[in-house]
């Protein structure tokens, strides 16, 4: 049943006063608690409630009838406030309500002293004065193990039948445990009218979504795109997108769009693992590699790679990893996700100024033409001309193309090209620093970056190596052209620099090279480290005995 016609029914069942119960039944998740209490809301706000009091009641983890009628009564609050959350005010109208009544009518006034003391067992006598009244029953699949749902239905029918009550009971009818041909028969006798809430993709995110907020637009699109239904879902990623856009309000509003594209995604794959990718599926997912993939694809995920490649999403970039970090965390670091928002945008820039690597690429993919030198032509002549507008990944897929396509023109020189047009900084081109420098294939692609990397000045942290190699008492053999590049007068400033137990590791690490014998430079390396304490030791006789510690000899006169 489509939103609109559960509208009409909901609004036809609060409009009247006869007493009746309406079943609202769907999937977990798809929105019928959300929905019937968006409609009643809309219905107090415009006086069309005719009962003058209305109760919400969830049966989760209630364990018999009393505590069901205790908590009708004592979440009972005036019709024109129904979306309002009961306090001590409600109850204590209630009471007052109560006994005033009986002691108006003289029924059994006796038992009733004035006393507010009396209060709590007023209260439990509360459901006795309840009549006329909408009354919302919820999470009967939840209810507590001892509460039978043939004794909730009884209970409804007791309401309506002595208490001319309007009944609604919102059922997940997937999840309860008993058998399911005796429940429809136990419901069709209680319930007069029952309707399926079904929403569309559509109707849930017209429904579930704020249409005034700055991110409703996208968010709207992505969630209907994905096809989600379940409302709690969609409010979850309408909670992440306002975040995000907290965060990138300051960016080319495609920065945020794609950052909406890919929490959506994540929380549809979170949230839906019955019909979602998982997240290493995703994280797995490269749109470049599958062009030169010859087995065909596992039969099993067909439906949700298809779903994917509707919705536009072709691999995990750095900018969606840190995204993807955040929803994973539970928060975004905002040094991070400036960082990345910053290098998206300067590439939707480069893009924006020369738009002719995407299109040459649509020309690939876009036709069965006989097209392939035209295909190449532009391709290569994209890479030439606009570097900045090519991934790292982008590039290695072209070059793998243009080669597979036997290409005429020279690889290197376009390979080339490529790392000359760029003004990088170091960590661009370190491959082994990059998330996804696995996926760039090409050898020819490599061997350019690496050779640009080795351009830059070593950045490695001297302290951090050798800590490592004292904690862990090994070595890697590339650190050691960088470590025989430092002398004695460096290691002195950097231990009389370290204290605790860094300072006890470093100099652990940096003794013991002396011991890898293959390698002469890193016992010349040891020797150094050597020096540097025997001249430390040499200016005091406490540090004379703290280098004692460590087999160091100061030839000074203090000690043999």
């Amino acid at each position: 049943m489509s939103i609109d016609h559960c509208n009409i029914e909901i609004n036809h069942f609060l409009e009247t006063a006869e007493p009746e119960v309406l079943v609202i039944a769907g999937k977990w998740g798809v929105g019928k608690t959300f929905a019937w209490k968006h409609y009643l809301g809309l219905a107090s706000k415009n006086k069309k409630i005719v009962l003058k009091n209305y109760a919400y009641v969830s049966l989760f983890g209630l364990g018999n009838l009393n505590e069901i009628k205790d908590t009708i009564f004592q979440n009972t609050v005036p019709s024109v406030a129904a979306n309002n959350t009961p306090d001590f005010s409600t109850f204590d109208s209630g009471l007052a309500t109560i006994k005033a009544n009986w002691r108006k009518g003289g029924r059994l006034a006796a038992m009733f002293p004035v006393s507010d003391s009396y209060a709590p067992f007023v209260a439990k006598m509360g459901y006795f004065s309840l009549k006329e009244q909408v009354v919302c029953i919820d999470d009967l699949e939840r209810r507590g193990t001892s509460l039978e749902i043939k004794d909730v239905l009884g209970l409804v029918s007791h309401l309506k039948e002595e208490k001319r009550c309007k009944v609604v009971l919102l059922l997940n009818d997937e999840k309860l445990d008993e058998d399911e041909e005796e429940f429809r028969i136990q419901l069709e006798k209680v319930a007069d009218t029952l309707i399926r809430f079904e929403p569309t993709p559509e109707e849930a995110a017209a429904i579930g979504l704020n249409g005034s907020l700055p991110i409703h637009g996208n968010l709207s699109a992505d969630c209907i795109a994905l096809k989600i239904v379940n409302i709690r879902t969609i409010k979850k990623l309408e909670r992440l997108a306002i975040r995000l856009h907290g965060e990138l309000a300051g960016f080319d509003s495609r920065v945020l769009k794609q950052a909406i594209h890919s929490v959506s995604l994540f929380g549809f794959s979170k949230f839906h693992p019955d019909v979602a990718p998982t997240i290493e599926d995703l994280r797995s997912l490269n749109s470049w590699d599958e062009m030169f993939k010859e087995d065909e694809k596992d039969a099993a995920n067909a439906e949700w790679r298809s779903l994917i490649s509707e919705y536009g999403f072709g691999q995990i970039d750095e900018f969606d990893q840190v995204i993807l970090d955040g929803f994973e965390a539970g928060h975004f670091e905002c040094t991070k996700l400036n960082a990345v928002a910053g290098q998206l945008q300067r590439q939707l820039q480069a893009q924006d100024a020369d738009d002719s690597f995407s299109s040459a690429w649509r020309l690939y993919h876009d036709s069965f033409e006989d097209n392939a030198n035209e295909v190449m032509d532009k391709l290569a002549q994209s890479v030439a001309k606009t570097p900045t507008a090519v991934t790292p990944t982008g590039l290695s897929a072209t070059i793998e193309l243009l080669m597979e396509l036997q290409w005429g023109g020279d690889i290197g020189e376009l390979i080339n090209s490529y790392v000359t047009g760029r003004d990088d900084e170091r960590d661009f081109w370190d491959l082994s620093k990059n998330r996804f420098g696995g996926d760039i294939k090409h050898p020819d692609v490599r061997k350019a970056f690496n050779e640009k990397l080795a351009t830059f000045p070593e950045l490695r942290d001297l302290s951090a190596i050798l800590i490592k190699m004292g904690e862990k008492n090994g070595y890697s053999p590339s650190d050691f052209p960088f470590l025989a590049s430092h002398n004695k007068s460096v290691l002195y400033d950097l231990f009389t620099s370290l204290e605790g137990a860094d300072l006890r590791r470093a100099i652990e690490g940096a003794l013991w090279l002396k011991n890898v014998q293959e390698y002469p430079e890193m016992q010349t390396f040891g020797q150094a480290a050597e020096e540097a304490l025997r001249e430390i030791g040499s200016q005091s006789a406490i540090n004379s005995q703290r280098v004692r510690r460590y087999g160091i000899s100061i030839e000074d006169g203090r000690e043999n």
